[in-house]
């Protein structure tokens, strides 16, 4: 399995969208899709169409006292679309508090977790972390093979790039970037997107994702977008991506996730 974490050094860049958009598309060329969230928001299970935030999710297993339990592959969730959906949860402030705590002390808890699940080699696990730098980021980038960094046109993002790149660097991770939210009539999204590029090089996929009201109007909907609106620009853009992650998975080296789960088989139905 090669796992993508997808993560931002700003929030409201995109990411639970770009997760959810790319699993289904990826279940879409035949890949095992698997949606990880590691998030405290909890909303990633409203782009599959639940209704309401999850209960259930991984945060479960870091209140769990039994730490061996699979208690948190029960609450995977299977969407219309053949994407396995791993909620973060619900949890109390207070526990929210804790599990940061904990993560920041156990470096490799998530990796722990994924390597444990029961997927075929072609499967791609896409993981939605808390905007970095927080201890959800880092666990989401110590677990995985590639690092998808969700940029947005505009200064913060310039601002914070250069910390965030040497942070990845630092990590010992690949990375590649994408800029999502861009509206090329604007002359400051243009300009931004080519100071991206200059400063990225080759680490800037050749892709970008228009903005396109489409894409809340069907969340709110309980749509998959990329469905509803096929030949949209931004749908256009997301397959890109999604081709681009299906090659780079086909080729990338072996990683060491193999492991036995019953998350398949705890999994219910999460309807659009």
């Amino acid at each position: 399995m090669r796992t993508i974490a997808i993560v931002s050094a700003v929030g409201g860049a995109g990411r639970s969208t770009l997760t959810a958009a790319l699993a289904s598309l990826l279940a879409a060329r035949e890949h095992a899709a698997l949606a990880v969230e590691c998030d405290p928001r909890n909303v990633l299970a409203l782009h599959f169409g639940l209704r309401e935030s999850a209960r259930e999710g991984l945060v479960t297993d870091l209140h769990n006292a039994n730490p061996t339990g699979d208690g948190w592959a029960r609450a995977a969730l299977q969407s219309d679309d053949g994407v396995l959906v791993l909620p973060w949860g619900s949890a109390p402030q207070e526990e929210d508090d804790d599990s940061a705590t904990h993560l920041a002390a156990h470096r490799y808890w998530l990796r722990e977790r994924l390597a444990r699940v029961d997927l075929p080699a072609h499967a791609i696990a896409l993981i939605d972390a808390a905007p970095w730098p927080s201890p959800h980021a880092r666990q989401a980038i110590d677990a995985a093979d590639l690092v998808l960094g969700v940029l947005t046109p505009d200064a913060t993002t310039c601002a914070t790039l250069p910390r965030f790149a040497a942070a990845l660097a630092r990590a010992g991770k690949r990375a590649v970037f994408v800029a999502n939210g861009v509206v090329p009539a604007r002359p400051l999204h243009t300009d931004l997107v080519a100071l991206l590029r200059a400063r990225l090089g080759p680490a800037m996929l050749p892709y970008l994702v228009h903005a396109d009201t489409g894409v809340p109007a069907a969340l709110a909907g309980g749509a998959n977008f990329c469905m509803s609106a096929p030949a949209s620009q931004t749908a256009h853009d997301l397959n890109g991506i999604a081709s681009w992650i299906s090659h780079w998975s086909t080729n990338a080296p072996a990683g060491a996730r193999d492991g036995q789960d019953s998350m398949r088989k705890g999994a219910t139905g999460a309807s659009r």
